[in-house]
Order: structure tokens, then sequence, then C-alpha cells
């Protein structure tokens, strides 16, 4: 237990000191001026491409649970993946959501824990590697040495993924990668949205910088990783420091607005629990008040 707590305090330095160092490079008020993405209209688009890209997860996750076999209903599924996006946000080291999926299904598939680890796993990187890939691309041109270490990230985790799918048939192989296109997708889009809103210049590349560096398991939400790392490579893709962290802010706002859907799955698989649960043994057997 104690081990765990050290690591989450280990992750909030990390995005303390990242954002410290951010604003050190480009002053505080880069950060600041990102506020202005949110707008009504900003809102609902962080919240219909959220879903959008939760509900291409869900089928992912589901085709995997399945090929496990167990079966879930495409709810269940939905309801699982916005929980998981939301723990994975707002919980230090950017994975309590995905272990939670794990923890959760810990009792499928031929073995306990290892199973769903594979599945989630798979669902994950499948999505992680293809952001790479195209982080690899976009790189090439301009920043060589980074681009190779994009390479090197989406060969590992294809690798992993592609491992957790086997015994698969190349349909289902190919809805998996069709829907982490898709979740992708809508991530990247959120991040242009972001870009048009700030009035800004819109610059694809930096986006997809942007997200590859957040999907690292580093600090709370992909803050902090996400700034230092567009701001290293702002000059290689045509853009000022300044505005690759002001735009990067304005989508990492976006992006949690896009999880708190989370918010209502996860309340609502508490009640149910306490509701299906009962009254618990202490309350049965806890002496009437005096």
């Amino acid at each position: 237990m104690s081990s765990m707590w050290v690591r989450r305090v280990l992750m909030l330095l990390i995005t303390v000191i990242l954002l410290a160092l951010t604003v050190r490079i480009v002053g505080v008020q880069a950060l600041l001026d990102g506020g202005r993405v949110v707008t009504p209209v900003t809102v609902l688009a962080a919240l219909g491409l959220g879903l959008l890209a939760t509900v291409a997860q869900s089928m992912r996750f589901s085709l995997l649970l399945k090929q496990s076999g167990t079966h879930v209903t495409r709810r269940r599924a939905l309801a699982d993946c916005y929980s998981a996006s939301l723990l994975n946000m707002i919980m230090p080291g950017g994975l309590g959501g995905d272990l939670a999926r794990v923890a959760a299904y810990r009792d499928t598939g031929e073995r306990r824990w290892l199973s769903p680890l594979s599945i989630v796993g798979a669902e994950r990187l499948s999505a992680t590697t293809l952001l790479f890939a195209t982080a690899t691309f976009t790189l090439i041109p301009v920043a060589p040495h980074f681009a190779w270490i994009a390479a090197a990230v989406a060969a590992v985790t294809g690798v992993l993924s592609i491992l957790g799918m086997r015994g698969m048939s190349a349909s289902t192989i190919g809805l998996v990668w069709l829907t982490a296109a898709v979740t992708i997708g809508s991530f990247l889009g959120l991040y242009l949205i972001a870009m048009l809103t700030l009035s800004g210049p819109v610059i694809p590349a930096l986006a997809v910088v942007g997200l590859a560096a957040m999907s690292i398991p580093l600090g709370v939400g992909g803050w902090g990783v996400r700034e230092i790392s567009v701001s290293i490579l702002a000059g290689s893709l045509a853009s000022s420091v300044e505005w690759a962290v002001t735009s990067s802010t304005g989508y990492g706002l976006l992006a949690v607005i896009s999880t708190l859907p989370g918010a209502i799955t996860l309340v609502a698989r508490l009640w149910g629990r306490r509701h299906d649960s009962g009254e618990s043994p202490a309350l049965r057997h806890r002496s009437p008040a005096r």
C-alpha cells in the first residue's frame, strides 16, 4: 500500500516539475491562454468526439473480451470504458482506469488476472501503436532522432497488442485496428478544434506529438509531459513555443471535459453494487442506537 502511494506522489511531482519547467521556458501566460478554449461549442465538441472515441474503444474491448469467452452488453462495455477514461485522466500514472478494468474482469478467461490484463493491454496498446506510428512518419522529415524513438515505441506496443489478439480471426483483428484508428482520429480532431478555437495556426503534426506524449503513463492526465514535449519540438514543427504550449493546454482542458460522462458511469456502478449487495453485515448486526 505504501509503495502505491509513493508512486502516486511521484507521478504528481513529475507533473508539477514539468509544468514548472514549461512555465520557466515560456511563461505562465502561455498556459493560461489555453483556458480560452472552453466555450459552449467546444464543450459539445469535446463530449461528442469523446463519445465517438469511447464507443470505438468499447467495441475493441468487447471484441477482445468475446475472444476470451466473456460476453458483455454494449452498454456495459461503454460504461466500463467511460469510467476507465475518467480514472486514467484524474489518477496519477494514467493507468488507474485500466487497472480497474483488469480487476473487474479478473475472473474471466482461462488465466485469472492474466487474461483481462492481456485484453486491456491489447485494447489500449492498439491505439497507442497507431498513434506512435503516425508520430514516426510525422517526425521523420523534421526530427529524425525523435522519429526513431517513436518508431521503437510503436514496434514494442504493436507486438504486445498483436500478442493479445492471437487466436482471433483476421476480420476481428481488422475491426480492432479500425476502431483504434477511429479513437485516435477523434482525439486528433479535438486537438485541431482546440487550435481553431484559440485562433492560432492549425498544425496537425504538433497535435500528433502532443497526443503521443500524453499517452505515456507519466504524471497526471498527460499534463506536463504533453506541454514540455511540444515545447521541445515546436521549432521543428514550424510553431512558436508559446503557441505549442497554449494549444496543448487548450486540448488538455477539452480532453478532461470529454471524459466527464465517466463520472456518471462510475456513480451508477457504485450505486448498483451497493443496491445489489443490500444491507451490509455490519449494519445488520449493529446494536440499536440509544
